[in-house]
């Protein structure tokens, strides 16, 4: 993780993410006297597409007015990817689309507290947990039911909901695996964030760039969880070569925008200044993994943030609509286990 600043005397910057250093970071340091398991390079190969002449005949897909991204708040974007460090495209090696494969685990529950890595066998697949990671193989539409089995409160609560989208929808018609179970916001609405969060809780949700998700979360969600809003930036996705995966349009709405939105946002009973330096922080960016809605791990920035109880050395987090694990997190989903799959890892050997 790198801060980008445009001058030491300003406060407000830019983190640059590396997806994939975050994850095996957090693996490795929860297992330093074990072997670890790190994601594969080629999961992170998003090279730069070449340009080319645009279809006469070809029709534009039109957005709705409603789904509109906003482009009032504009922010420096383009400063900051001039401070940029130059990147190294390198070499494209493929590597097999296993996580499009059939996922068709049964509700089941788990969790490894060993101090190393364990795995996890079913007929056709390998899953590898990290330690200090626990799971529910569980629709999360049905997560009231899951309340007595888990913690009173957590300190991070991390949400990614399967918002509708067009884009969702044409993966389903092409290949039904493709495509996972969206909700609508009335099911979002029922979710009982409200009774997993303490006075000191922070919550971040990611967003599609829908206007109308954006004013639901906004207005309908965020009051529903007892939550309140602490800030709201975007996470801007580069190739390889640090640009952006596409054009940024802050004209036309139909086009497909290089960024995703995300949401930090606190209990209503939190005291007025907590976790308000979040906002020295007005962008992210990093190199998105080539796996769809693959989003990157946050805990490591939004630790100094957490207001832990005293003698509390590690946060208690917990992931909805998760798919991947990490230490110290509680996920849930119907794919919680989707990219454990040890075919999109390699296994590192601690040498003594």
């Amino acid at each position: 993780m790198q801060k980008l600043q445009q001058s030491k005397q300003k406060e407000k910057h830019a983190l640059l993410l590396d997806h994939r250093q975050l994850i095996n970071k957090a693996y490795s340091s929860a297992v330093p006297n074990s072997d670890t398991y790190e994601l594969k390079s080629q999961l992170f190969q998003f090279q730069p597409k070449t340009t080319q002449q645009p279809q006469q005949n070809q029709r534009k897909r039109k957005r709705k007015l409603s789904e509109a991204p906003k482009n009032a708040a504009v922010d420096n974007i383009n400063e900051y990817l001039e401070l940029l460090p130059r990147a190294d495209v390198g070499t494209v090696s493929t590597l097999p689309r296993f996580w499009e494969e059939d996922y068709k685990l049964p509700q089941l529950h788990g969790g490894n507290t060993s101090g190393k890595f364990r795995t996890f066998q079913t007929p056709t697949s390998t899953f590898i947990i990290p330690h200090a990671a626990s799971f529910y193989n569980h629709n999360v539409d049905q997560l009231r039911t899951l309340l007595p089995q888990l913690r009173p409160s957590y300190d991070l609560i991390v949400v990614d909901p399967p918002w509708r989208n067009k884009y969702i929808r044409r993966l389903k018609r092409v290949k039904q695996e493709l495509g996972y179970t969206m909700m609508d916001n009335d099911q979002l609405a029922l979710l009982p964030l409200g009774n997993l969060t303490h006075e000191r809780t922070l919550v971040a949700i990611w967003c599609t760039n829908s206007n109308l998700h954006q004013q639901t979360l906004e207005t309908q969600l965020l009051p529903r969880w007892q939550l309140r809003l602490l800030h709201k930036l975007r996470w801007y996705k580069l190739n390889t070569a640090h640009k952006l995966i596409s054009d940024l349009s802050q004209v036309d709405a139909t086009q497909k925008q290089p960024y995703e939105v995300l949401y930090l946002a606190c209990h209503v009973q939190s005291n007025g200044a907590y976790a308000t330096d979040l906002k020295q922080t007005e962008l992210l960016l990093s190199v998105p993994s080539i796996v769809h809605s693959h989003k990157p791990p946050l805990l490591h920035w939004l630790r100094q943030y957490l207001k832990l109880e005293r003698d509390q050395v590690e946060p208690n987090c917990l992931e909805l609509f998760a798919r991947y694990l990490q230490p110290q997190f509680t996920s849930i989903g119907l794919e919680v286990l989707k990219l454990m799959d040890d075919r999109l890892y390699d296994k590192k050997i601690k040498i003594n």
